[in-house]
């Protein structure tokens, strides 16, 4: 693997604000079917997102008060104010809900939201987490290498507050370190809270959204992570753009295991459950589907088409380079592979350069976790 003009910073406990690509998923999200929740609980009642209370020291989270509505759904609150009871334990900030556990012990957090307030346990214990020690992507021009894996967005406190993902990218990382695949993590400073067990990437790349300008000059890219079709699909929208333009390679291989992506809930079910219901595996989302052909018509041809005609997804980064995706990949041949049967040219039959995208039958999820 080559890297250069990389300059590594760690994770930082800051004030944000919530926009750019993580506003736009929640947007999109919310704006499909409007929020879920269990009738059963009471109307205004606080709830944590994510329900993630044990840290260990060293560990920070970013905690999102939501407000259950007499309907049962759960709104995110407007206003709120965060209290840790003992600093030496918890450190909060306090219009953010950014928390860095910092020492052993026992202590509460107090959540305030309108008229409304609720308290936490929050245990620390066990060995000091260290940070993952990162890179914006500004700074890194280029990331070379024949096989790579990416990680994209396995933060808890992000999307995927429930770690859906995480058995399947464990698996990934662990295989792709012992066969020597060099390691990439794509993470973010506005929610921290990384959920892979491997802390120690070939590099870390901050990006709220995985948009970049970073030529991955590779021939072969695993994406794992998410969401499937809102970061996850920009990431591959920003690395096929930068590699097009710079004409380094004729053919390139991109895979999408299903076992190690999770997406929102809102795009393959009439029954749609947008955050903060926990998102789901793509693996689940395959399943619902009885074939190959079922799969490629409803699951991967409606990811195609944001692929290649929504440059860039949701309109972020609103700087993205020039030109549309769709006149870059003009001349070339896709080629699309879904499970065990079916092979398809999406678009270019006459191209003689390749872009293979391949969504390869879910493994069994049994072993490393």
């Amino acid at each position: 693997m080559t890297l250069h003009s990389s300059v590594q910073t760690g994770n930082r406990l800051a004030g944000f604000v919530l926009n750019g690509p993580v506003a736009g998923l929640m947007g999109s999200a919310l704006g499909i079917a409007g929020a879920i929740g269990c009738a059963s609980d009471r109307p205004g009642q606080i709830e944590l997102i994510p329900r993630y209370f044990d840290l260990r020291p060293g560990e920070t989270v970013r905690y999102a008060p939501m407000l259950r509505e007499r309907s049962g759904a759960l709104e995110s609150a407007e206003t709120f104010e965060f209290e840790s009871d003992d600093p030496s334990i918890l450190i909060v900030e306090h219009r953010t809900g950014l928390a860095r556990a910092t020492a052993e012990g026992t202590t509460e957090l107090l959540v305030r939201a309108g008229a409304a307030e609720r308290r936490y346990k929050i245990t620390v214990r066990g060995t000091e987490l260290a940070p993952i020690k990162a890179v914006h992507h500004s700074e890194v021009d280029t990331i070379s290498g024949e096989d790579l894996l990416f990680v994209g967005h396995a933060n808890r406190d992000g999307f995927d507050h429930t770690a859906v993902a995480k058995a399947g990218i464990d698996r990934w990382v662990q295989e792709s370190k012992d066969s020597g695949r060099t390691v990439v993590f794509w993470v973010s400073d506005e929610y921290p809270n990384w959920y892979g067990s491997d802390r120690k990437p070939d590099i870390a790349i901050v990006s709220e959204g995985q948009e970049h300008t970073i030529l991955v000059d590779a021939g072969r890219v695993v994406f794992t992570g998410g969401d499937f079709m809102f970061c996850t699909l920009r990431n591959v929208q920003m690395t096929l753009h930068t590699l097009l333009r710079a004409g380094t390679r004729d053919s390139v291989h991109y895979v999408f295991p299903p076992e190690a992506i999770w997406m929102a809930d809102v795009w393959e079910t009439s029954d749609k459950r947008p955050y903060p219901a926990p998102t789901v595996l793509l693996r689940e989302v395959w399943f619902r589907h009885q074939s190959d052909l079922d799969r490629y018509r409803l699951v991967i041809i409606p990811f195609l088409q944001r692929l290649f005609e929504e440059y860039p997804v949701e309109d972020y980064p609103p700087d993205a380079p020039p030109p549309d995706l769709e006149r870059l990949i003009a001349d070339w041949r896709v080629e699309v592979v879904v499970g065990d049967s079916v092979t398809r040219t999406y678009r270019g039959e006459d191209s003689a350069k390749t872009i293979l995208l391949e969504f390869p039958t879910p493994r069994d999820l049994r072993g490393p976790s």
